[in-house]
This record gives C-alpha cells, sequence and structure tokens, in this order.
C-alpha cells in the first residue's frame, strides 16, 4: 500500500533534483463549485445540495526536451490540499483533501493553453451515515476514504508570474469498499483558479514527432484491497480480500489512444460473509468479459471499461458494471494506481492496481 501511494505523492518529483534549471514553480488558489450526481431515488433530495471548495496547488513543470519527447508535450506534476464544503453541515459536512496530480498540456501558445489533469488522493470527511442519526447519507460511511478527479483546463496567461485557468472536472470520493454502505459521491463541476508562477522560465517550441509506433499488445492489471462487512446487532464486523486480474489484448490507435477487448476474475471475499449472513447463494470467484478504452496522457494512464459478468449469483441484480483505472507509469511499461469498479453512479469498491503492457509486436 505505502509503495502505490508513493508511485502518486514522490515519484512524479523524482527528477527535481536532477534538473533544478529545467523546472518552473507554480502556486495556484482554485474555486469549484459542483452539483452531486445519483440515480438512487432515495438520494436524490441531495441533488439540491451544492458542495464548493478552495484548493491551493503546489506543482512543477519541466521545460527539457527530454520531458517534451515523451509525450509531445509539457507536464506539470504537484500536490494539493483542499477544503470541501457539502452545503449540507447536517447530513454531509466537509472534508480536507490531500492529494497528488498530473496534468499534461496539449496545447500551448503565448497566451492560451489546453491540459487535461489527472488527480488521486485521501478525503478525512467529518460526517458519516449512522444507522440511527444519519441514515439517509449512505455517500460516505469511513472517516478517511479515496479521492479521484479528472478534469480538462483552459489557461489565460496575465503576464509572465500570473495567469487564469477554468476548468470542467469530475470529482469522486468513495471508501474503497472498505465498509458499507459504500455508495461513493460523484461530484462534478467547473473551476476556477488563479495560479502564480515562482520562477518563470521559456517554454520553447518544439517540433512534434509523428506517432509512428501502434504496437499490438496485452495489458494486464493485477489489483487488491480490502473490504468489510458492517456489524450488526447478530454479527461482527468481518474483513475479506479482493484479488483480482484485468487482461486485454489492445491495439494503440494513437499517441494518446488505445482500445483493447478482454476480461477478469477476481476472488471477492466479502461474498462469502454476505452468503453465511443471508444464507444467498453468492460468488466468490467472478469473471467478466470487457471493452476497453484507455487514454495515454504522458506518464498518466486513464483507462475505462464497460463489462459484463460471466459467472450468475454475484449479488448485484444487473449485469452490466464497469471498471475504471488510473495509473502512474513509473518506468517504462509499468504502471502503478488504482482501480475503481461501479455499477452506474455506484462504487462497488477502489483498489490498488499495477499493470503491465507486453507489446506482440
Amino acid at each position: 500500500m505505502k509503495w502505490v501511494l508513493s508511485v502518486f505523492f514522490i515519484l512524479p518529483f523524482k527528477t527535481y533534483a536532477q534538473s533544478l534549471d529545467s523546472v518552473v514553480h507554480e502556486l495556484s488558489i482554485k474555486f469549484q463549485y459542483t452539483s452531486i450526481w445519483t440515480e438512487r431515488t432515495s438520494l436524490r433530495p441531495f441533488t439540491q445540495d451544492h458542495p464548493w471548495s478552495v484548493q491551493i496547488d503546489w506543482g512543477i513543470t519541466h521545460n527539457s526536451k527530454k520531458s517534451w519527447s515523451y509525450c509531445n508535450c509539457y507536464t506539470q506534476n504537484g500536490l494539493s490540499v483542499g477544503y470541501i464544503n457539502f452545503s449540507d453541515p447536517t447530513h454531509l459536512g466537509q472534508a480536507m483533501t490531500f492529494a497528488a496530480f498530473t496534468e499534461p498540456y496539449i496545447f500551448r501558445s503565448d497566451r492560451f493553453s489546453l491540459s487535461v489533469r489527472g488527480g488521486t488522493g485521501l478525503a478525512f470527511l467529518n460526517k458519516l451515515y449512522d444507522s440511527t442519526s444519519n441514515r439517509e447519507a449512505i455517500f460516505f460511511s469511513t472517516k478517511m476514504s479515496y479521492l479521484l478527479s479528472l478534469g480538462i483546463n483552459v489557461s489565460y496567461r496575465l503576464s509572465d508570474y500570473f495567469y487564469m485557468k477554468a476548468s470542467a472536472q469530475l470529482n469522486h470520493i468513495s471508501n474503497g469498499g472498505r465498509k458499507d454502505p459504500n455508495e461513493g459521491m460523484n461530484f462534478p463541476g467547473g473551476l476556477i483558479s488563479l495560479n502564480y508562477v515562482l520562477s518563470p522560465k521559456p517554454f520553447p517550441v518544439r517540433l512534434k514527432e509523428k506517432f509512428t509506433h501502434k504496437p499490438l499488445g496485452v495489458i494486464a492489471h493485477a489489483f487488491g484491497s480490502t473490504r468489510t462487512a458492517q456489524a450488526t446487532s447478530v454479527f461482527q464486523a468481518e474483513s475479506r480480500l479482493v484479488l483480482g486480474l484485468n487482461l486485454g489484448l489492445m491495439k494503440r490507435i494513437g499517441r494518446m489512444n488505445g482500445l483493447a477487448i478482454g476480461g477478469e476474475y477476481y476472488y471477492d471475499g466479502i461474498n462469502e460473509v454476505y452468503h453465511q449472513r443471508t444464507n444467498q447463494l453468492l460468488q466468490t470467484i467472478v469473471g467478466g468479459l470487457n471493452l476497453q478504452h484507455y487514454l495515454f496522457l504522458g506518464k498518466l494512464l486513464f483507462g475505462q471499461q464497460v463489462a459484463w459478468y460471466l459467472t450468475p449469483n454475484t449479488g448485484f441484480q444487473n449485469s452490466i458494471y464497469q471498471r475504471y483505472f488510473l495509473e502512474y507509469e513509473v518506468k517504462k511499461n509499468w504502471y502503478a494506481g488504482f482501480t475503481l469498479k461501479a455499477h452506474g453512479d455506484h462504487s462497488d469498491y477502489f483498489a490498488f492496481a499495477t499493470g503491465y503492457f507486453f507489446k506482440l509486436n
């Protein structure tokens, strides 16, 4: 667990000490206004709440040729700390967040730039589900939960030292399936920020190298975590492992995109607990077929999959589910990060993930 978290909190800064002269430092303050999305009827009243947040970021961007050649773009990596007010102090409360991010710039000119950003970290919440005093708010049930975010940003430079940024961003908080209920919260929204450049340096205009190598290969992800079934008046709380392997035959169709078809098998021990509690037959070994799409954003890999269960008695009425990967390339073709399994807007679980791409040609 500590090793995987270090991927996002340490490795983006690995080259900092190696090339101080090629690093641009930035500080920014951000304000975000969001809406809660949910398909669950019992949670619809919460869609009237509009969470807002304030966030401070520190980022570094390498303007060297080596950094550029990796993705034909410059990439900012950084850390952020934030405060979220869910606009419902009685049921949802507030949260403090700590996250790491990577942000490749897809387009950059003298004044304008376009970038995409992926981030992951921790959220510390002060209002949780309670079976007696807060039973309607099933979004959060653990004080420490996981945060994922993905956004697209447009920037306008005011001077050498200042620029403004407007963003559209999707945010997700979930406890990773460690404890029920684990509905999780999706809250997309708009964001504005003011950025201050501590050490302005020019970003040379470099030639883009044509992406001609579009290999066919197998992309493999191993993932694992723990899940906890809540204690009841009859049963004690019990924890079980979830472990799995996700495979895909993938074809790179460009520098940023890859398409794949594949499947996965995973062990979900929590179904054994629910079988003992309910006498309902539930599979602990679950298989699925999936269609996969990957975005290669610098060193950031974002994968999205639509899957169909192969095995019966999974505990879910719907036979279709989604899996997402957000990973960082720690070395060539090796990735580490997180995966999220979901049914629509309902989070099933987070797990730590590590991936590898095997080239076949």
